[in-house]
């Protein structure tokens, strides 16, 4: 059964804030701070505060043994708080020393090998300047990011090579710390933000190759497309529901179409992975000609929306992109749209887009299936052949005489006003 600690750091499945989850573990609840909806109730205590009616003196100090006998040291925790957060079957494995604890992995023991290593004040500068103009409100990115520059330069410094570009190096570190927390910082919204950056690419393969993230960052760019078109959907106020998907499957359309001869084609290969993830959320919000299942409905009038100018360029202004070169990508998508249209009517009916997700960054947490636009209409169909059933039954019904209710409420008592 679910407890209170599953819910802790989550975002809302419904109005997709993220961190906003908030338990209760007296009422076994978890609630959204931002909608103010009851994500789950019925919820048990956290495993490592969990009240045992039956338990004795005998079993915690068996379990104290135990622990003792695993870890090598002469006292310990009690196994339920060692193994908070694992399953049945996981803290089994972990009581029977079989299971690698992810606390004890070398990235923890850099952390605080180089947890005192001093940061030239120009990189502390630059970190702190580059994670508040990114509006990431998630402090533990900076705090990864500290913690990679100070891994970052402790290696430097042991063998007695220094460290320079400080600027590009804390961007550098920004951009892995932001990707790692789900919430990444694509570069050309890091040279916005700081135009005086030169070669922050190199910086990142150096940071890489220093820390030993080779494997994880190969993980990470795996899921920075997802996540990007989830930071990109919250900034333009749409709901993911109706468009995450539906922007995969337009990312996906855009990569398979660059790899064609047609118009454009060319142009589309040249644009690296954030851009295109701009390309295909737009789109989404501004092309009549991309249709699916769950698609809002447009505006009545077509002088109630904006000019498609004016969004490209208010949505640059939120996501600290430049505002030509967001147009320039746009003109290059209107180049392509009708294969890009073509491509992606094909996709969207795959059973890999056939669901609606609303998921925290880089990882889904509830599946939907999405109503199909051919289902639309034959379901209004029976929806008013069903009503002109019921019509035709009461009409046949009138004359005959009426059953008795077997109804085991009794009836409402008379009214007694005048």
């Amino acid at each position: 059964m679910a407890t209170t600690a599953d819910y802790v750091g989550k975002n809302c499945p419904y109005c997709g804030a993220i961190d906003s989850i908030e338990t209760d573990e007296a009422r076994g609840e978890a609630a959204c701070t931002a909608c103010a909806t009851v994500i789950a109730m019925g919820l048990e205590e956290s495993v490592a505060t969990r009240w045992e009616k039956d338990v004795t003196f005998a079993d915690a100090d068996r379990e104290d043994w135990r622990d003792a006998e695993n870890s090598g040291s002469g006292s310990s925790g009690r196994a339920t708080a060692k193994n908070a957060g694992l399953t049945r079957e996981e803290a089994a494995a972990a009581a029977a020393g079989l299971l690698r604890r992810p606390t004890q992995s070398t990235d923890s023991f850099d952390a605080a090998k180089y947890e005192k290593t001093k940061l030239h004040p120009r990189q502390s500068r630059a970190l702190e300047a580059l994670f508040r103009l990114s509006r990431r409100h998630d402090e533990d990115i900076l705090l990864d990011a500290m913690a990679l520059a100070k891994r970052f330069v402790g290696h430097r410094r042991e063998r007695s090579v220094r460290v320079e570009h400080q600027t590009e190096v804390a961007a550098a570190c920004l951009m892995l710390a932001a990707e790692r927390h789900g919430q990444p910082i694509p570069l050309g919204e890091v040279r916005v933000l700081d135009p005086s950056l030169k070669d922050v690419e190199s910086r990142r393969r150096e940071v890489i190759e220093e820390t030993n993230l080779r494997d994880e960052v190969g993980k990470l760019d795996k899921k920075m497309v997802p996540n990007l078109i989830h930071y990109y959907l919250q900034l333009l106020q749409l709901p993911l529901v109706r468009y995450e998907q539906p922007c995969l499957a337009l990312f996906k359309a855009i990569r398979n179409c660059e790899a064609t001869n047609d118009a454009g084609a060319a142009e589309l290969a040249l644009l690296v992975e954030a851009e295109k993830v701009v390309m295909a959320v737009l789109l989404a919000r501004t092309a009549p000609q991309l249709r699916w299942g769950n698609k809002p409905t447009a505006a009545p009038d077509p002088a109630a929306e904006p000019p498609a100018a004016t969004l490209y360029s208010s949505f640059a202004s939120s996501a600290h992109l430049q505002p030509q070169r967001v147009q320039k990508i746009m003109r290059v998508a209107e180049k392509v749209l009708p294969r890009l249209a073509a491509e992606f009517h094909r996709l969207i009916v795959l059973p890999e887009f056939a669901t609606a997700t609303v998921r925290k960054m880089g990882a889904a947490v509830a599946l939907q299936p999405l109503p199909s636009a051919s289902a639309t209409g034959p379901t209004r169909g029976m929806n008013a052949t069903a009503h002109e059933a019921d019509g035709t039954a009461s009409s046949a019904m009138a004359g005959a005489k009426r059953p008795r209710s077997r109804s085991t409420s009794p009836p409402a008592p008379p009214s007694t006003t005048p």
